[in-house]
């Protein structure tokens, strides 16, 4: 019959008439391994490995039968290592001293395991149940006196019936609770005292933190804008520009917004235009044109302000629109009337087809001043209103003999970026033309 293995250790069983003429080595073996098995012995895993089995040896060294195992290597997350075979029942002081501070889980079956965090030990045991095996841990250790040279960490609660440090708990609780004048202590705390009723959360340490405390501060008193040592005041009820939270610097005239992003929500920013003065064109230089190129996205009104415009002889001003493809020099709809102060009439000078390529007024030999404004009529289009009014005197003086009202629709197929002034077939001899506009 042949040798067996099937022992908490792992040692060679040897069968009647087996292992002839090596008995003696077979049993000096066992011996050793039986001497192994209350040594220490380390094993090590590999490197970031999320499982691992230490599996005992049949007849032959191995750290897995030691009674204290440390396992070593470096972790990336917490490995899960399998005692076999799951037939053992055995006893082992285990600890993790593995680095990447990940804990190991020590299992054999599919009961319970146990869990051992880094750099700590554990003493478990395995029932060696088979397939269904399972870990334990020593649970409550019942010791006559426990010296600690370092520190005790404890995860759960501490139950003492004896003495800390001389001090019975029970009997100074019950001191306390009798102490109703509150001898011996500050009137805060005296307060304090009273208020916990059920004197919970004082450690003999803050007990003694509060006794070392012998200025006893309470409510700070804080001076400058902010007053107070209780309900603090902000001096005059005002936070000036220091105090606030902005993420730039202010600059005078700016106004405070609100900016989710930015630094304390808020920053300092320009007013946005409303009515600005944008340029000029100087009508004296005896061109026949002048563009405006100037009008910034968006505009919602352009206004053109005619101060002392004259032309060389009795022709006609246009006016055309135009976007960033160019100026449109057909398919406007203006209309035109005026007074004549000599006649004292009211009568169309042109009609709605003279100037089909832009808006247009009939200016004989005079100077003329007024303004012609462009309003887009809503806010994602762009079909602009014009409304006008201009009125002329005679060469001498600036009496105005003649007003002229000129109205008219444009649809453009682009943004607004540029306005021309034209003579029908003269130049411009005197006076300027400025723009402003508003978004």
């Amino acid at each position: 019959m042949a040798s067996s293995y099937d022992n908490d250790l792992r040692l060679n069983e040897m069968a009647t008439g087996d292992q002839s003429g090596s008995w003696g080595t077979v049993t000096n073996t066992n011996l050793e391994l039986i001497s192994e098995a209350l040594s220490f012995g380390t094993e090590g895993i590999t490197t970031n490995a999320n499982t691992h089995t230490t599996t005992i040896a049949d007849g032959a060294s191995d750290p897995g039968r030691s009674l204290y195992l440390k396992y070593t290597g470096t972790l990336d997350s917490t490995c899960t290592i399998t005692i076999a075979p799951n037939t053992i029942s055995k006893t082992w002081y285990i600890e993790n001293g593995t680095s990447g501070s990940q804990s190991i889980i020590i299992s054999q079956g599919s009961g319970a395991n146990v869990t051992i965090k880094t750099g700590q030990t554990k003493i478990v045991y395995s029932d060696g149940a088979g397939s269904g095996a399972a870990m334990g841990e020593i649970g409550t250790l019942a010791v006559a006196n426990l010296a600690v040279d370092t520190n005790a960490t404890v995860s759960g609660n501490i139950v003492v019936s004896g003495t800390v440090d001389g001090v019975d708990l029970q009997t100074l609780n019950t001191a306390v609770t009798a102490n109703t004048a509150k001898t011996g202590i500050t009137s805060g705390q005296a307060n304090a005292i009273t208020a916990n009723t059920a004197k919970t959360g004082i450690t003999s340490g803050q007990a003694n933190a509060i006794t070392a405390n012998t200025s006893k501060t309470t409510n700070a008193t804080h001076s400058g804008e902010v007053t107070g040592s209780g309900a603090l005041t902000i001096a005059n009820n005002v936070v000036d520009e220091a105090n606030l939270k902005v993420s730039n610097g202010p600059t005078n005239d700016y106004v405070l917004t609100a900016q989710s992003g930015n630094t304390g929500g808020l920053t300092w920013a320009a007013i946005s235009a409303g009515r600005s003065y944008l340029s000029s064109a100087n009508t004296g230089s005896g061109a026949s044109s002048y563009t405006f190129s100037s009008i910034p996205a968006g505009v919602k009104e352009v206004t053109f302000w005619l101060n002392s415009v004259r032309s060389a002889g009795s022709y006609g001003i246009i006016i055309q629109l135009g976007t960033s493809g160019g100026l449109v020099t057909s398919g406007y709809k203006p209309n035109q009337s005026g007074t004549n102060q000599a006649s004292n009439l009211s009568a169309p000078l042109v009609n709605a087809g003279v100037y089909d390529e832009g808006f247009g007024y009939s200016m004989e030999t005079q100077t003329y001043h007024g303004f012609i404004a462009f309003t887009r009529i809503s806010s994602s289009g762009n079909t602009w209103v014009m409304n006008g009014q201009i009125g002329s005197g005679s060469n001498s003086n600036l009496v105005y003999n003649r007003t002229l009202q000129g109205v008219g629709l444009k649809t453009l197929g682009g943004e607004l970026t540029q306005v021309r002034f034209k003579t029908t077939n003269n130049t411009f001899t005197s006076g300027t033309i400025q723009m402003t506009s508003s978004q």
